[in-house]
Order: C-alpha cells, then sequence, then structure tokens
C-alpha cells in the first residue's frame, strides 16, 4: 500500500503547485491595478435591473440608483419585471412619479434574467449598460467611480467589486471570505487581461459591442448574463475588459442565510459549466477543484493516519491551501475594506474545503430551484 500513498501524495503536490501558480498570479494581477482619479461624469449610462419576488428589496435598490453622486441627466433606471408573484411590479410603478428617470417593464421575452435583461437593453437610451441586482445595495459613489474608469474608445466592458454586507452567522461569514477571494481571482485575471470571471451584480458594458457579439447569444441556459457576455467580449476585443479596484465601486449584496438557499445558488453557478469553451476557466475551475479535493483528503487521511510518516508531509498540503488563500483574501480585504478576520478566513477555509468538494460530486445535475422557480437547464 505504500505505493499507493506515495501516488496520492505525488497527485497532491502537483495539483498544490499548480494552484500556488493560480493564486500568485491573481494576486500579481490585482496589485497591479490602477485605482483612477473620480472624474466629472460624462458618460450616459442605462442602469437595468431585472427583478422577480423583490417586494423586500426593489425601493430600496431604486432609491440608492437615484442617490448617485452623478448628473441626473447622464443616467436612467430600468426595472425589468421577471414576472413576479410579489407587489414588486406595483412597488417599482410607484415610485415613477418620485423619479422621472425610472422606467418600470414587464419581461416580455419569456423567463429568466437574460431575457429580462434584453428587454431593458431594447428600450435603453444610452449606448453604455450597467447591470445591478436587484437585492443589492448600491453606495452613491458607485457610478462616477466606476465610470471613471472607462477609458473611450478602448474599455468595452468593466468589471465591479461585490462584497457581502451581513456576516452575522458562520454561514454569512464564509460565504463573505469566498468571496473576496473570488474578486481577487476576478480582478487579478483581468489585470493580466486574462478575465475568466464576472458577476452580473455589477457589470458596465458598451451597447453596441453587445450587440455586435450577438447579445446573450442562443445558449439555453437561463443563467451566464454575465460571465458568458464577458468571455465574448474579451475573446472579440482583448484587453477591452477591465476590473475596477475601488472600494466605492463595490456594490453590498447579502448572503444566502439558509444552507439550502446556498446550495441552489452554488447549483446554478456549477450549471454553467457546460457553456464554458474558454479552456483558462475551464483549467482554473478544475485546478480550484482539485484543490480543494486534495486538501479534504488530506485532513482525513491525518486523522486516519496520525502519528505516522505521512502526517507532516499531508499538513504541509493543507498548510499551503490555507496559507495561499488567506494571502489573497487578506489582499483584496484592504482594497474592499470589508472586516476580514484571521479566524472568518480559517473557518471558511474549512467550509469551502467540504463543501466545494462535495458540490463537485452531489450538485452536479441540471436543475435547480431559483426565486421561487425551477429551472432546468438542457
Amino acid at each position: 500500500m505504500a505505493w499507493l500513498w506515495y501516488a496520492l501524495f505525488g497527485l497532491a503536490v502537483v495539483v498544490m503547485t499548480l494552484y500556488s501558480a493560480m493564486i500568485i498570479y491573481a494576486i500579481s494581477g490585482w496589485k497591479k491595478l490602477k485605482v483612477e482619479e473620480e472624474t466629472q461624469a460624462w458618460l450616459g449610462v442605462s442602469i437595468l435591473i431585472a427583478a422577480r419576488n423583490e417586494a423586500e428589496n426593489i425601493e430600496t435598490v431604486i432609491r440608492d440608483i437615484f442617490n448617485q453622486s452623478y448628473a441626473k441627466e447622464l443616467f436612467e433606471l430600468i426595472v425589468v419585471d421577471d414576472h413576479s408573484e410579489d407587489e414588486t411590479l406595483s412597488m417599482a410603478e410607484s415610485l415613477k412619479a418620485e423619479f422621472p428617470n425610472l422606467k418600470v417593464l414587464q419581461n416580455v421575452d419569456g423567463e429568466g434574467k437574460k431575457a429580462a435583461l434584453q428587454t431593458g437593453i431594447r428600450q435603453a437610451k444610452f449606448d453604455t449598460i450597467a447591470t445591478v441586482d436587484a437585492d443589492c445595495r448600491v453606495p452613491s459613489e458607485w457610478l462616477i467611480t466606476m465610470t471613471s474608469h472607462w477609458e473611450k474608445d478602448q474599455t468595452r466592458m468593466l468589471l465591479g467589486p461585490i462584497v457581502f454586507q451581513s456576516n452575522q452567522t458562520v454561514l454569512q461569514q464564509s460565504q463573505a471570505m469566498e468571496m473576496l477571494a473570488i474578486m481577487g481571482l476576478t480582478g487579478g485575471f483581468a489585470a493580466h487581461q486574462k478575465p475568466i470571471m464576472a458577476n452580473g451584480a455589477n457589470l458596465i458594458f458598451d451597447k453596441k459591442s453587445f450587440e455586435e457579439i450577438g447579445g446573450y447569444g442562443s445558449s439555453e441556459n437561463p443563467s451566464g448574463d454575465d460571465v458568458f457576455t464577458m468571455l465574448q467580449f474579451s475573446l472579440k476585443w482583448p484587453e477591452s475588459v477591465r476590473f475596477v479596484k475601488h472600494y466605492e465601486a463595490a456594490v453590498l449584496t447579502k448572503p444566502e442565510v439558509t444552507f439550502s438557499a446556498f446550495w441552489q445558488q452554488r447549483k446554478r453557478w456549477l450549471s454553467k459549466k457546460s457553456g464554458y469553451s474558454n479552456w483558462l476557466v475551464k483549467g482554473t475551475a478544475l485546478v480550484t477543484y482539485l484543490a480543494n479535493l486534495a486538501a479534504l483528503l488530506s485532513f482525513m487521511a491525518i486523522i486516519v493516519a496520525f502519528g505516522s510518516y505521512w502526517t507532516d508531509r499531508l499538513m504541509w498540503i493543507l498548510f499551503i491551501k490555507t496559507l495561499l488563500d488567506l494571502i489573497l483574501t487578506r489582499t483584496v480585504s484592504r482594497d474592499l475594506q470589508p472586516h476580514c478576520g484571521i479566524a472568518n478566513i480559517l473557518v471558511s477555509e474549512l467550509f469551502v474545503v467540504v463543501y466545494v468538494t462535495f458540490l463537485g460530486i452531489f450538485g452536479n445535475v441540471r436543475n435547480y430551484v431559483w426565486k421561487g422557480r425551477e429551472v432546468k437547464v438542457k
């Protein structure tokens, strides 16, 4: 059996070497990202929100948008109701008298976020589109900070940071720490002009370029309005996608409160994997999964074989994985300014290692429940 231990340990070393290279690459990119000074508002922006069953949040996010320190004549807000079963539509419409630059539409292109956004894009009067989720909080300097990073005739898409605003439970804290790591990978790879992730909760793109790539395309996956579009932009116009590393550009969103809701969200994220053709996206996802799997198996092996020849060696696998994640998370935290205690990171590390491993095994299905709607991915 000794050969099996050597083989498994050798595989773990290879995986951790690749993971180390990936994290170091992301951190180096994050550090080279430039923070631009705020400029005067000059770019006309149509802000889109696709909302389904968001009666609890819709008024708050609308007021956040119209509280922007941005010239009112240079932006509009379009809320597209995606067949809500609550008072989302009526609540949004009740604010039209207070905010003349607010349009409220109904999704006429089918069901789902991509269809709703497509409805809004057709009605947008400006050539620059921003998307925000209905359950987010948007700081007053968000739009001016984001557009200050837009380079005319060069930028076609801006990726904005996402920060979780509630860290009351272990589950919420773990999601917050994981999101910081995700932002580090998003921004770090984008800085090297090889973007691999995007989040539609904080995204700005050029409308004409969007139409040139065929919009959201023919993909039957109802999710992926953000990352698939970003990859098309990056493929057609290299160097046109930028990440904004600035805490005032960060959109605040809520982590999932229950594990069931969290699991459905991650299944939704995982459902997009079949649509990826970019080798770098697939490669980083695979290395990340294998690194978490190696860390979990090492932890279990240490317990089983504690005190043996392999204990110290397997401890190095855990130590390197944890140290890399800690450095990445702390590096991003310093710029986006959320609370990021080392104890929180260590707890999050254990949670992520376990859930990612099991998600890859049991969450690899073609359907999930989101916003009260069962979604089947063909």
